[in-house]
């Protein structure tokens, strides 16, 4: 009882610190004190998220956290540079974001428990991060710090979740801050130039391939190493079936002569028994036959014949009697078919005749029932009076809807006359108003082959490869017209030149329009590199032209395709020559700053020259001409001409549209009255048909009565059948009586045909029986005889076998014999000596010991046999297992290739895209970097390679911990993680303190590549930790720098930087005033 009391006082005293928590940060948002912005969660809510990808977090908030005593902010959607000094707690919003993810400490490499987080001095802290989510409202979680009891409470939104339920969540936005590929803590830098390449790989594929491509490369992992263990489990077996077989070997020989004496042994004693058993079987079979055939014997001399001799005299007789009884049948069969279709004859007459009279009597009801046809004649012909009157006011109706379609056609007749004209009109003052036509007017005026090749080429465009430009004069807009003078001289020649944009395309032209239709124009085809726009670069910056006194250069005041401007730079160098609209330009300036070699006023072209001999610069200027094609005049009075005709026609056509609305409307009108009327006619026309339709009824009503009347009389009038009836039963009588007669002559003569059979049935029955038992017996004797015989056949090959032995054991003698006659004299003494002494019976007790001892070896060598047979079962139990181990050893790399060739096809992709990013973005610094698949037999051992070179007498080198420096591996680090930036599928990236060791110069060629990809559109959020800043930095508008003040000497009412700007601009100003 005291430990539910004190469970629910815990619980109680929890559930009032996180009150008291909600209540103070509550009064941490109405008031605020944090240094870096002061929105609230729920202002964050209702922000605008369409600048940030889903997952990236929009607000990070803290309430006594490390450092921090009170701090909040908003990140942006792309690049966020936290900077300040050291120890000011930049690390500690790393710390925070991992942890307020719903990670574990571990993570960042410092202290091991959370209540370790919280600020010396408090009791408990709290995170809270508001997650943009593109699907519904933002997330946002907040984890509440105790201190004393080293616990954390989350929510979500206000509710309570448990740590599982906020990874979950967040992990649903493919947050991985456990990737050092996408959260990499200041502790953990060096961790990632150590991670070994496999896990680099593993990694990789987490943060930019997705699940699939990791799940794929552990499938394969998997089944590979199962791959190795049956391999080498299968290696053994085949060890040990080639130790078996081997050592079986060994002894085959031995093995296969017991065998063979064993089976011979056993074949003598097999075929020796059955022998004795066929030759005793034979005999009693024997015995058998020869009883059977004693009993036989009388069974033939018995009298079979007369026996069927009477039989088939009774069936005989039987069959006769059958037959006159069928006879009889058949004929009272007959006449009771007859007598039948009689009575059923009768019977349907009697129906007919009363169904006759019911239909006469309900059609003289019917006839009597029908209305007068007097009075169904008039109304017929009063409705045909209402069907002319109404088809008249139809046609009456009708004509009025032909005038009106006619007086329609009237007005559409003249309304299209007036639109044809309104469109010549439109076109005519679309005409005047086009400047590319005037242009082409004022060339054929001026140039009457450039514009006959014009003409040429919009009408044979497809004979090109590419667009070819029409004169330059067409292709292009003057920005603004104040600087046309001067423009039209800078082109001058060009502005009549076609521009071909391949050496194919100005062949055909200068065949078609020079040689062909003898045209005189220009035509060029610059190479391709001279179609470039983008390698054109001015002379001067604008700064300084401006100094110069010049406003921009001719490029900048005209519009055109590309490749069109590309071309004019390389022909008439529209990038380096300036315009001024000023009157009082310091020539001098521009001469002594030999950047131009031509420039232009408003009222003068200036060309300069160098002398070859001083070097002194000579200047020479012309006035500019009026410029005549890139201008043009409208004919004013024309075109007030033709806006007032437009107008006018507009007005008829609108009155003509307003009549023919009216026209149609009262066409309407009419068609419905038409409508009605003919509905009400056709109403009237059905009415005086069903009447009609009455009359026909009536008719045909008669017609049927009188041909009823007539059907019955004729009935009435067919002759009785009562008479023929009668006949029909008399002779069914007399029938019936013959049958009875010959019924009781067949049951006589069957008595006694049954009583024969059965007499010649059972003689039958003994002979058969007789006869199968004489068969059964000489069956079984001569299987016996084929028992024995073959018994005397193995019999023969046994006795065979012996003789073989026989004269085996007798060529041994011999030999013996031959080998004690070549014996050494000396030696036959001692020879004789052997078996000198010894008795018959001495003799004989040597042979049975030397048996016995033959005996004994052949029962020692059964635990050999036995131990053979064991190894054969066990080689055959073996090639089973290695059967089906060979079978899944193929199933297994069926599946590692189904899965190897999808997964390698996507990460040797996704590798080519990563080194490609980052072999640009180390050649940008002056270095060399790639990044390669390290490939394995092992697929846990395929790996990512980074190679590097940072100087160059150097070769690429593999990133490691140890081989390069701190600086160079941070540069290393970053530019991996950039070369990601553009594939990955992150919400946010945290990098801490990467650029710690880099030089000056890597340091801001790092940091802008970083700014470049980071403040790119659709990429995903970024966060940069650094202590320190180079100057003169490049920044970018969607960048946001977050400076951290920290101290016990900032006050509460830190100025807004967005304020303190301003106040530095208005003193600036104020300064120059």
């Amino acid at each position: 009882m005291e430990f539910v009391r004190a469970k629910q006082e815990r619980h109680q005293k929890r559930q009032r610190d996180e009150d008291e928590d909600e209540a103070e940060s509550s009064r941490e948002m109405a008031v605020p004190r944090n240094r870096l912005s002061n929105n609230s969660a729920s202002g964050v809510a209702a922000m605008d998220k369409t600048e940030y990808q889903h997952g990236a977090i929009m607000k990070v908030s803290m309430k006594s956290f490390v450092t921090y005593e009170s701090c909040s902010f908003t990140p942006g959607p792309n690049l966020n540079m936290i900077i300040g000094p050291n120890g000011t707690g930049k690390s500690t919003i790393v710390c925070a974001l991992a942890l307020g993810l719903g990670w574990n400490t571990n993570l960042l490499g410092r202290a091991k428990e959370i209540s370790e987080f919280v600020k010396h001095g408090a009791d408990k802290g709290w995170i809270e991060i508001v997650l943009c989510n593109k699907n519904g409202p933002n997330v946002v979680i907040k984890r509440h710090i105790n201190k004393k009891n080293n616990i954390s409470i989350w929510k979500i939104n206000g509710e309570s979740k448990t740590q599982k339920e906020v990874l979950k969540k967040v992990q649903s936005f493919n947050i991985q801050v456990d990737n050092l590929c996408q959260f990499l803590p200041q502790d953990r830098v060096s961790e990632f130039a150590q991670m070994t390449p496999q896990e680099l790989l593993r990694e990789t594929q987490r943060a930019v391939g997705g699940d699939e491509l990791l799940k794929n490369h552990d499938k394969m992992v998997e089944l590979w190493n199962e791959h190795k263990t049956i391999s080498e489990s299968l290696k053994g077996d085949l060890d040990a079936i080639e130790t078996n077989e081997k050592r079986n070997a060994v002894i085959e020989k031995d093995v296969l002569r017991f065998q063979q004496r064993e089976a011979v042994l056993k074949k003598y004693g097999v075929a020796k028994d059955d022998y004795n058993a066929v030759k005793e079987s034979r005999r009693e079979c024997f015995g058998m036959v020869q009883q059977i055939q004693s009993e036989v014997e009388p069974l033939k001399k018995k009298r079979r014949a007369k026996l069927e001799q009477q039989y088939q005299k009774a069936l005989h007789s039987m069959k006769s009697k059958g037959a006159l009884i069928e006879a009889a049948e058949g004929d009272g069969e007959d006449l009771r078919k007859e007598l039948d279709r009689m009575h059923a004859k009768l019977q349907q007459r009697k129906s007919m005749i009363t169904n006759l009279k019911r239909k006469i009597a309900a059609q003289v009801e019917l006839v009597e029932n029908a209305p007068s046809e007097d009075s169904i004649t008039r109304d017929k012909d009063a409705l045909q009076v209402q069907v002319n009157e109404l088809a008249q006011v139809a046609r009456d109706i009708k004509d009025k809807i032909d005038s009106i379609q006619l007086a329609q056609e009237d007005i559409v007749r003249d309304s299209k006359k007036a639109g044809a004209n309104l469109s010549d009109k439109r076109r005519r003052l679309v005409a005047l108003d086009d400047i590319r036509n005037r242009r082409l007017e004022q060339l054929r005026e001026i140039e009457s082959d450039v514009y006959d090749a014009v003409v040429w080429l919009r009408q044979n465009r497809a004979m090109f490869q590419k667009h070819v430009f029409e004169p330059v004069c067409l292709e292009i807009n003057i920005k603004n017209m104040k600087y046309v003078d001067a423009i039209e001289n800078v082109l001058n020649s060009q502005l009549k030149t076609f521009v071909c944009q391949t050496r194919e395309d100005y062949n055909i032209l200068t065949r078609e329009v020079l040689d062909k239709l003898k045209l005189r124009v220009n035509i060029i085809a610059p190479r391709p590199t001279e179609l470039d726009l983008g390698s054109y670069r001015p002379p001067a910056s604008k700064e300084d032209l401006h100094k110069l006194g010049f406003e921009c250069f001719v490029l900048d005041a005209v519009d055109g395709p590309a490749p069109l401007l590309a071309a004019l730079c390389s022909k008439a160098s529209i990038h380096a020559v300036p315009v001024s609209e000023s009157h009082n330009l310091d020539l001098r300036a521009v001469r002594e700053s030999r950047l131009f070699r031509k420039f232009s006023t408003l009222q003068d072209a200036y060309t300069v020259s160098y002398s070859k001999y001083s070097g002194e610069p000579i200047q020479t200027s012309t006035s500019l001409r009026r410029a005549r094609l890139l201008t043009a005049s409208v004919d004013q009075q024309e075109r007030d001409r033709l806006i007032r005709e437009v107008d006018n026609l507009q007005s008829v056509q609108q009155e003509s549209e307003d009549k023919v609305r009216r026209l149609t409307a009262e066409e309407n009108d009419y068609r419905r009255q038409y409508q009605e009327s003919l509905e009400q006619k056709d109403s009237v026309s059905n009415q005086r048909k069903d009447l009609m339709q009455q009359l026909k009824k009536i008719e045909k009503q008669r017609i049927e009565l009188d041909q009823l009347r007539s059907d019955l009389a004729k009935k009435e009038r067919e002759p009785s059948s009562e008479e023929q009836e009668g006949r029909i039963r008399d002779q069914l009588q007399t029938q019936a009586t013959k049958r009875c007669k010959l019924a009781l002559e067949y049951v006589e003569l069957a008595k006694e045909s049954s009583r024969h059979f059965s007499m010649l049935t059972v003689a039958t029955l003994i002979r058969l029986q007789v006869h199968a038992e004489l068969q059964t017996a000489e069956a079984q004797s001569h299987e016996k005889e084929r028992q024995l015989k073959e018994m005397e056949a193995q019999n023969s090959e046994v006795n065979k076998q012996y003789e073989e032995v026989k004269i085996r054991a007798k060529e041994m003698l011999d030999k013996a014999k031959e080998e004690f006659n070549t014996l050494d004299p000396e030696d036959v003494p001692e020879f004789h000596e052997v078996g000198k002494g010894l008795s018959l019976e001495d003799l004989e007790d040597m042979v049975a010991r030397e048996k016995a001892k033959s005996e004994m070896h052949f029962s020692t060598n059964k635990s050999v046999i036995e131990k053979y047979e064991q190894r054969q079962f066990e080689i055959k139990s073996t090639r089973a297992k290695v059967e089906s181990k060979e079978k899944r050893l193929a199933k297994l790399m069926s599946d590692l290739e189904a899965i190897r060739g999808p997964w390698y096809e996507s990460v040797t992709a996704l590798i080519e895209k990563i080194s490609k990013g980052f072999s640009e973005s180390f050649g940008k610094i002056g270095c060399a970097g790639e990044v390669r698949l390290g490939e394995h037999e092992d697929y846990d051992k395929w790996c990512i390679e980074i190679m590097v070179k940072f100087r160059d007498a150097e070769k690429l080198q593999k990133l490691t911990g140890q081989r390069q420096s701190g600086g160079e591996r941070s540069v290393s680090t970053i530019m991996y993680l950039m070369a990601l930036q553009s594939l990955s599928t992150v919400s946010f990236r945290v990098v801490d303190e990467i650029n710690q060791g880099m030089d000056p110069r890597n340091e801001r060629l790092v940091h802008t590549q970083l700014v470049e990809k980071a403040c790119a559109r659709g990429t995903a959020q970024y966060f940069l930790i650094t202590p320190k800043l180079l100057p003169n930095l490049d920044y970018h508008e969607r960048m946001k720098v977050l400076c951290i003040y920290n101290g016990e000497w900032l006050d509460d009412g830190v100025v807004k930087w967005s304020k303190y700007l301003n106040n530095q601009k208005r003193a600036k100003i104020e300064g120059r005033a």
